[in-house]
């Protein structure tokens, strides 16, 4: 018998390199179980969805008609370079670019398991606490972006996903984003009903503004859904039609926020403070006619002595 044969094992026994080579290049990239999620109807993108390594993954690339066009080539670039700086919870994370089989030229960004905002209100569970937190985590993401002079252009329901766990917000899609360090595709973009007026001029420079403007559109969509006239108050102040009556930047829509609920809670404490008022009130009425009860002498006999005395036999 050979040593080999008595040599103690721990761990594989058997040959397992034809099984799995890392070395060896996989086809698509690695992705396996490609499906299409999304295509856009009007747009030049569609979505997929790709499982590499075990992990989810979401794919962007151009359909046929457009993969050799230079000016989508030129957006889908646009779009990856921007996603790329962005780094924050609340914004949906840009990975990679990648060539991944028939698709062609492929941003792989993080899998948001979730749905929309507006799938959200349409089943109706969103209730005011939510809309106020959903509006704070948005907030967070704008004033990120705009730190790093970026505009999203597009922030409308579709584009903002809540997570199943936690129903925190990430913000999708920057395909009409701009940034001043870009000079190419400076045209007015949007979706009509979220986007700001003054991005239909034609020398529309991207202002952060405009987000405010459809933060604020956003926030009157949610504000209806919970029948909050408040948030729909500031959402129309938002959403003004004259840039320069908008608040100036996040901070001042926080702010808004805040102090809307601090005088809620301000007016909760005053109705707390009145309503134990009435009780101490009460309290001491019922205490006080108690001892007036208590202090009452009979008409028809005195107490003498530990003894009640008749006065008037009349009353028997």
């Amino acid at each position: 018998m050979n040593d080999s044969e008595n040599r103690p094992t721990s761990g594989y026994v058997v040959d397992i390199d034809s099984e799995s080579d890392f070395n060896v290049a996989r086809a698509d990239n690695g992705f396996s179980n490609i499906n299409a999620c999304y295509v856009s109807k009007s747009g030049h993108a569609r979505l997929f969805t790709a499982v590499r390594y075990g992990k989810r993954y979401v794919l962007k690339c151009l359909k046929t008609d457009f993969r050799y066009t230079p000016v989508y080539r030129q957006a889908l670039m646009k779009e990856f370079e921007i996603g790329l700086q962005l780094d924050h919870p609340n914004i949906c994370r840009t990975i990679s670019m990648e060539q991944v089989g028939d698709l062609g030229e492929c941003i792989v960004m993080e899998y948001v398991d979730g749905e929309t905002l507006e799938s959200a209100v349409t089943s109706g569970k969103l209730t005011e606490d939510m809309v106020v937190k959903i509006a704070c985590q948005l907030l967070d993401a704008m004033e990120y972006m705009h730190a790093k002079q970026i505009v999203h252009r597009d922030i409308k329901p579709s584009n903002i996903m809540l997570t199943h766990r936690g129903g925190d917000v990430k913000l999708i899609d920057f395909g009409l984003s701009d940034s001043e360090t870009f000079c190419v595709l400076k045209i007015p973009a949007g979706t009509r009903g979220y986007m700001a007026p003054e991005q239909l001029q034609p020398d529309a420079k991207s202002d952060p503004c405009a987000d405010i403007f459809s933060f604020g559109k956003v926030l009157e969509y949610m504000a209806g859904a919970v029948h909050s006239k408040r948030l729909a108050r500031i959402g129309q102040k938002c959403s003004d039609a004259d840039h320069t009556h908008r608040p100036s930047d996040t901070d001042a829509v926080r702010s808004m926020l805040h102090s809307t609920g601090s005088r809620r809670v301000a007016l909760n404490v005053v109705l707390m403070a009145v309503a134990i008022a009435l009780m101490v009130a009460i309290t001491m009425m019922m205490y006080g006619r108690n001892d007036a009860h208590e202090d009452v002498v009979p008409q028809d006999s005195t107490m003498e002595g530990g003894v009640n005395k008749v006065v008037d036999s009349n009353y028997w």
